[in-house]
């Protein structure tokens, strides 16, 4: 029951939103059962510089993303997360995000719930993925099943995440624990790094004068606050981590 205790939950907060009529179910008779995904859907694709280099900082915010999640899921799961293993997990999204423009659909990321629910349930079997990946495979060729599930009302969705999401924020905590947290210049950079991250999520309005080609960087929390730590520590750590050494070396000697 703890390893469904999510999936249960939604189920019956779906039940309860559909009892005061909050789930919408209007289309469903027209949809058909069987219905199967053809590639280039929607034509042959086109190619112009501007989407592909917006497309190219999109996918590079998506890198960084699923960077911080294969470090949280070793964390959750006690293992080391190597470069070669990063490296592996890149290509796979990557990969898979050129597989599905042929299939008609968006680019490929991790997804940050996964690793809560992982947290959550205990589960860390690879096969899980597996056949979850065999499962959506068989949905994608049902479409009142998709239908169903599109219909669940973001209140319900909002439910799960609180928990899923604040396993992620919680585990994000956890490997923060590793830094040295009660140094000052640290404290700082993870301040600064945060309110940043917030800022496209409290006032998205705050980079309105911004040129049109940052709305991948401004309009993400997470590509923000990626930007600011990394810059912040190259500057406080790593620059200012060589000054420091060689001016507190004669004190050392002494």
């Amino acid at each position: 029951w703890v390893n469904v205790s999510v999936l249960v939950g939604m189920g019956l907060g779906y039940l309860l939103a559909g009892s005061i009529g909050m789930v919408d179910l209007s289309g469903l008779g027209a949809t058909p059962w069987l219905q199967v995904v053809t590639p280039l859907h929607f034509g042959m694709p086109t190619f112009s510089l501007a989407p592909i280099l917006s497309m190219c900082l999109v996918v590079v915010i998506i890198f960084v993303e699923s960077t911080g999640m294969f470090l949280a899921l070793g964390k959750v799961t006690d293992r080391e997360v190597t470069p070669g293993m990063l490296r592996r997990g890149l290509l796979c999204d990557a990969g898979a995000s050129f597989i599905a423009g042929f299939f008609n659909t968006f680019t490929h990321s991790s997804f940050a719930q996964n690793i809560g629910l992982v947290q959550m349930t205990g589960v860390r079997c690879r096969f899980v993925t597996v056949v979850a990946g065999g499962l959506l495979v068989v949905l994608s060729l049902l479409p009142k099943a998709a239908y169903l599930i599109a219909s669940i009302p973001p209140a319900v969705l909002g439910g799960a995440s609180i928990a899923m999401f604040g396993m992620v924020t919680a585990t994000g905590i956890k490997i923060l624990q590793e830094a040295d947290i009660g140094d000052r210049r640290n404290q700082l950079l993870v301040a600064v790094s945060v309110g940043f991250g917030l800022i496209p999520v409290v006032r998205p309005e705050f980079f309105a004068q911004m040129p049109q080609w940052m709305e991948p960087i401004t309009h993400s929390g997470i590509a923000m606050a990626t930007v600011s730590a990394l810059v912040l520590n190259v500057l406080f750590n790593i620059l200012g981590g060589a000054d420091r050494a060689a001016h507190n070396a004669p004190c050392h000697h002494h």
